[in-house]
């Protein structure tokens, strides 16, 4: 009995570890983008005083939205193009 009860909370602290896991990574990304949001309205005028890994992963966000900005205007244009006039 007593080795069934370990093997219950090994997998329940598994599931809480993973969940936890999880949270912390929506967290982060929630936090870039509330930063990112600050940015763009004018409440932050830079990022001197957060962390450098907070830094490094708001620049690849960045990158990664422009990335998609530029995909879709680059769509955009090719629909506007194949177009009969």
């Amino acid at each position: 009995m007593v080795d069934d009860e370990k093997a219950i909370l090994e997998r329940k602290m598994a599931a809480a570890t993973a969940r936890l896991e999880q949270l912390r990574r929506d967290n982060r990304e929630m936090e870039i983008n509330i930063i990112i949001c600050d940015v763009i309205a004018g409440r932050r005028r830079n990022l001197d005083d957060l962390a450098p890994d907070l830094v490094d992963d708001i620049g690849k966000v960045v990158a990664k939205r422009r990335h998609e900005v530029q995909k879709r205007i680059q769509e955009l244009r090719s629909m506007n193009s194949s177009k009969p006039t």
